[in-house]
């Protein structure tokens, strides 16, 4: 057998690309779509996480498998297929060459545009495109779109290569296979084992979230304890009259940004609002009450926003509302300030100094801040979620404001 491919049979390389390519494929499928409705979990995206790097295996080895086709190119169909067989045999292996490319290069870019980590054993590809919800839905839905398409134009493949082996008795087969009959046999086993790849990841993760005995989660070491500020006294309403502040929604952002299993993603809080008083000259009278409303949050994807509005990270059902107190301001160089306050995040508050710019001009003023928090000392994703590896612990917080008086 020849490395490159010849006019009656393909080569050794062809056939390389061809059987890897079918038997990550045929494992591929099953995991995909019996992954999807999993729940929430380390082992989901441990579990997407191997599917990633397959498919991108996939990827590199489709792209590998074009350009050798254009180095060594195929041997002619035999004279005995029909114009019909030639036709439909030529439409099924463009679009199997589509699929081949397109499925995990719009896996790879969902997950860019959702920004969930793209592993490749092990490694972390770069994002493609940036964060843009639209675009990764649109990118989900070409993806499970093609996944179908591609079960269809298998289905024909494998039912044309069996209809010209057993029916027409023909070399169609064994010129990817072996021209011995007697060696046809490794090949079935190839495929076997790619259809068992799948089918085996399918039984190991339903047997470990069904029946597989919890196993209690790893306590974390106590958080020092810390002392929350004294709440500031109630402003009277002369304070609010002359130097009351009024949040503009549309031109204020508060987002966190952290990690999920190496890769940095963003989430906005949308809804906030509350009191501010706040005199440059006078920063005895200061004072912010800011409530934040934490069932509205969005991360770029659907699923992800359910899954941290649960009771595992936010618990938002139970606790709608986070809040900061601000009790004191204190001023530093230039027009950088610092905010002394508590935060209170589900049932745990947590005494927070903030660090931020201010500018004023006229009746509109500029804040922007940050500061990071550790998700721990306020309960959040404990349990199987509570190792850094996959959600980091420290979790920074953005915030951007204009007010007006």
């Amino acid at each position: 057998m020849t490395l490159a491919n010849t006019e009656e049979e393909y080569g050794l390389i062809a056939r390389l690309f061809h059987w890897l390519i079918a038997v990550i494929v045929i494992g591929l499928l099953p995991l995909g779509l019996f992954m999807t409705g999993m729940e929430n979990s380390p082992l989901k995206f441990e579990i997407y996480a191997v599917h990633k790097s397959f498919g991108l295996l996939v990827f590199f080895l489709g792209l590998g498998r074009l350009v050798w086709r254009f180095i060594s190119p195929p041997p002619d169909h035999l004279e005995t297929h029909e114009h019909w067989e030639v036709t439909l045999a030529s439409a099924s292996h463009f679009w199997l060459y589509v699929c081949i490319i397109a499925m995990p290069l719009t896996g790879w870019l969902m997950s860019s545009a959702q920004e969930f980590p793209v592993p490749f054993f092990g490694a972390q590809l770069p994002h493609l495109i940036g964060k843009d919800e639209h675009l990764g839905e649109l990118f989900r839905d070409a993806h499970g779109i093609i996944a179908y398409t591609l079960l269809f134009v298998l289905g024909l493949h494998v039912a044309g290569a069996l209809k010209h082996h057993i029916i027409d008795k023909d070399e169609t087969l064994s010129r990817m296979a072996y021209r011995t009959q007697g060696m046809m046999l490794p090949a079935a086993i190839v495929l076997v084992v790619g259809a068992s790849f799948g089918i085996s990841a399918l039984l190991i993760a339903k047997d470990f979230l069904h029946n597989h005995p919890e196993t209690p989660a790893l306590q974390a070491a106590p958080a020092p304890a810390a002392t929350t500020i004294p709440a500031a006294a109630p402003p009277d309403t002369s304070a609010l009259a002359e130097n009351g502040w009024a949040i503009v929604p549309a031109q204020s952002k508060l987002q966190f940004r952290t990690t999920m299993y190496g890769s940095e993603f963003t989430g906005d809080l949308p809804d906030f609002n509350g009191t501010i008083i706040f005199n440059p000259d006078d920063l005895s009278t200061a004072r912010a009450d800011i409530r934040i409303n934490m069932v509205k949050v969005t991360t770029g994807d659907a699923d992800r926003d359910s899954n941290i509005s649960g009771e595992v990270w936010f618990a938002s059902a139970s606790f709608p509302q986070a809040r900061y107190e601000a009790v004191k301001f204190e001023k530093a160089e230039g027009n950088n300030y610092v905010a002394i306050g508590n935060l209170t995040i589900r049932d745990k508050t947590m005494p927070v100094v903030i660090p931020f710019t201010l500018d004023i001009a006229g009746n509109t003023a500029h804040m922007k801040g940050d500061v990071t928090l550790n998700r721990l000392d306020y309960g959040m994703g404990e349990g199987e979620w509570e190792d850094e590896k996959t959600v980091g612990h420290d979790v920074e917080v953005l915030i951007d404001v204009t007010a007006i008086r």
